[in-house]
């Protein structure tokens, strides 16, 4: 009996979970992502940009949102860092990409890491979203503009659930 009221008790108040890697680059962006991600979405407040210090390994942020937990996976881009990044892709999800679009002497790198991440059998059919970020310095790309606001970062996470098949708009 008690194992039935458990079972109903947890179908009725659990929450999905859903784990989404940030990856990129070193310095392209991914633990401001987090932290605006983490300062909007939950009680927390999230670090201030001139606090936020290089990732060496991994931050993780959590965000609920309706019924469904989404795990977010902020790991290191540095080269020797970028090893790791495999070791997280069997229980990931989705994969956030993030690109520092005020650098182009970079872009060749983060197109080999991309590359990279994208030929690995265990990201295949992951929902993929690449963020170009620090879009409003002078020199720019001629993609339009990506701007971190509240309804951006709203409209990104349902566009992620819709791809994980949680929330249909």
């Amino acid at each position: 009996m008690f194992s039935l009221f458990y079972g109903l008790w947890k179908y009725m108040f659990s929450k999905m979970e859903f784990h989404v890697l940030i990856l990129g680059i070193d310095k392209a962006g991914k633990t401001t992502l987090l932290e605006k991600v983490k300062s909007q979405y939950s009680i927390l407040e999230g670090l201030p940009p001139d606090r936020i210090v290089p990732t060496v390994g991994l931050n993780i942020g959590r965000v609920e949102v309706s019924n469904t937990k989404l795990v977010f996976w902020d790991l290191g881009g540095q080269a020797g860092l970028r090893s790791i990044w495999e070791k997280y892709y069997e229980e990931a999800h989705a994969v956030i990409y993030v690109i520092d679009a005020s650098c182009p002497s970079r872009f060749e790198d983060s197109k080999s890491a991309l590359e990279k991440v994208l030929r690995h059998e265990d990201l295949q059919g992951a929902p993929l979203l690449i963020l170009a970020n620090k879009q409003v310095h002078h020199f720019l790309l001629s993609h339009p503009r990506i701007v971190l606001t509240k309804r951006k970062i709203l409209k990104m996470l349902y566009q992620l659930m819709n791809l994980l098949g949680i929330w249909s708009s």
